[in-house]
């Protein structure tokens, strides 16, 4: 549970806590447990995937720190994706640790002079593993963003309310733009940030950046051509809420069915406030939901053109109809099994993303 907000903007989330284990205050993360929670960690979704954390390992614990050098200039000028890409991190963060057996004490935004130090995991003892967060952790490890179109048929009632249920708490809640009005409303908000994205030649240039080509770089990041599905001009995709097109000078390699109507269940998750920590908690329902869909055997992909700019989230508030801010979207389907699976989204190693410090 979430205790009581602390003086200068801290937050403390103790999970895994035990009420039958007493806290012990020698309790020290060593190398090895922390570069296990990172072989999980860095799973995690990010735009463009820019992968823009780092962690710091020292005697109080493992920090996690927000890599401005990383931040997309012109897709993302306020941080806000770079903060919910660190908090789907922050929460694979606290699984793998407690898988291995930790109990810890997360701490939010612990120095108040650092605002990029984002979160503080404190040890505080040992417990059992949870066998389902093994199985958690096992989702988050095979989940990828499929951005081709899913199978026909609806997400079921029942794996709506689950999906509800997992990305849904005091901090952030989720919301299913459902209703024909509020579907055409969705539509026109994230197409006209599209169209805005589409005619900006920085923006263009950003996007060319990050992309690669698995036959002349060798990379650790950005988006493989493998990654996203080549759509011919003379045949467009039957959709009314628009993907990002990563096609700006790289063709891509997933192949789709063309004529498809695709219908995925699009899910906006809100909070009531629109400050970092709001970010934060977006990022964190946003990897629990994803963790859900993989465990159900659906298909999720980011849907994020609609909240990369602050004018862009205010205009899809006022589609809305003003029910909370809105933070991040996603679209989840069921999965088309007669598609190849796309090889796994290359990342970064613990070894290249964590630091030793003495404080």
């Amino acid at each position: 549970m979430f205790a009581s907000e602390l003086a200068g903007g801290w937050f403390v989330h103790m999970s895994g806590a035990s009420s039958t284990s007493a806290t012990n205050p020698q309790a020290t993360l060593d190398m090895a447990s922390a570069t296990a929670a990172l072989e999980v960690a860095v799973r995690a979704p990010s735009i463009h995937n820019t992968q823009p954390w780092r962690w710091r390992l020292g005697h109080h614990g493992l920090d996690l720190v927000a890599d401005r050098t990383r931040q997309l200039a012109v897709a993302d000028p306020d941080g806000h994706s770079l903060l919910i890409s660190c908090g789907a991190a922050l929460h694979l963060t606290e699984l793998a640790l407690r898988l291995d057996g930790w109990r810890i004490e997360t701490t939010y935004f612990p120095d108040p002079d650092d605002p990029d130090l984002l979160a503080r995991f404190h040890p505080t003892g040992r417990d059992p593993a949870d066998p389902v967060l093994a199985e958690e952790v096992d989702a988050a490890r095979r989940r990828q963003s499929d951005r081709r179109p899913f199978a026909a048929g609806p997400v079921s009632p029942q794996e709506r309310e689950t999906l509800r249920a997992a990305g849904s708490d005091s901090h952030a809640w989720v919301d299913f733009p459902d209703r024909l009005d509020r579907q055409v409303e969705l539509a026109v908000a994230v197409s006209w940030a599209d169209r805005a994205q589409r005619k900006d030649e920085a923006y263009l240039a950003e996007m060319r950046h990050w992309l690669r080509d698995p036959d002349v770089h060798t990379f650790l990041d950005g988006v493989p051509a493998d990654a996203f599905p080549h759509v011919p001009a003379d045949h467009p995709r039957h959709t009314d809420v628009p993907l990002r097109d990563f096609e700006v000078g790289v063709t891509g390699r997933q192949l789709i069915e063309h004529d498809v109507d695709e219908q995925p269940l699009i899910v906006v998750i809100f909070t009531p406030t629109d400050t970092p920590r709001d970010h934060l908690n977006s990022g964190i329902a946003m990897m629990k939901i994803m963790i859900q869909a993989e465990l159900l055997g659906l298909g999720s992909c980011p849907l994020s053109q609609a909240v990369d700019l602050v004018a862009f989230r205010a205009h899809l508030r006022g589609q809305l109809g003003g029910i909370g801010l809105p933070q991040m979207m996603l679209r989840i389907g069921n999965r088309n099994n007669s598609l190849r699976v796309a090889p796994p989204t290359p990342r970064r190693g613990p070894s290249t993303v964590l630091d030793m410090i003495d404080y």
